[in-house]
């Protein structure tokens, strides 16, 4: 693959090569916070955060509950967080989430409008950042809704 700049844009059809690296690489810790879950997009993206975790690496998904969904869309989400959760990743529900953004090692954010466990549309775009200091900020407003 291609050596990518620090900061880049992204749009849905070009990120998840450099994304997926990016989570194969973690050392610490990997947060994505993702409004809406797919199973299609989860299957996918479970072969990287099961590396991840077998790397020893904490994986956290924020995600909105069940509750906040239509009482037809709740077993599918139940299942896709089954899913996460058997696998050992760390499931923490948050009403009336928005953002979606991922921040890996507390300090690689992705962020933007793409939703990181679901799937988008065309004008959907997400923006790479190394700074712990964003990372920081998302993960301090986040702690503090």
């Amino acid at each position: 693959m291609a050596e990518e700049s620090n900061n880049s844009i992204f749009d849905k059809d070009n990120f998840l090569s450099v994304y997926s690296n990016d989570i194969i690489n973690a050392a610490r810790e990997v947060l994505i916070v993702s409004p809406f879950l797919t199973r299609k997009r989860t299957l996918q993206m479970m072969q990287y955060l099961m590396v991840a975790l077998e790397n020893k690496v904490r994986v956290i998904v924020v995600t909105r509950p069940g509750e906040d969904f239509k009482e037809k869309d709740r077993s599918r989400l139940q299942e896709t967080v089954g899913l996460m959760k058997d696998a050992g990743i760390s499931i923490i529900f948050k009403s009336q989430i928005y953002q979606k953004y991922a921040i890996i090692d507390q300090r690689l954010v992705w962020y933007g409008s793409i939703n990181l466990l679901s799937f988008g549309n065309a004008e959907e775009s997400i923006m790479r950042l190394d700074s712990p200091n964003i990372a920081n900020e998302l993960i301090w407003s986040m702690e503090n809704k």
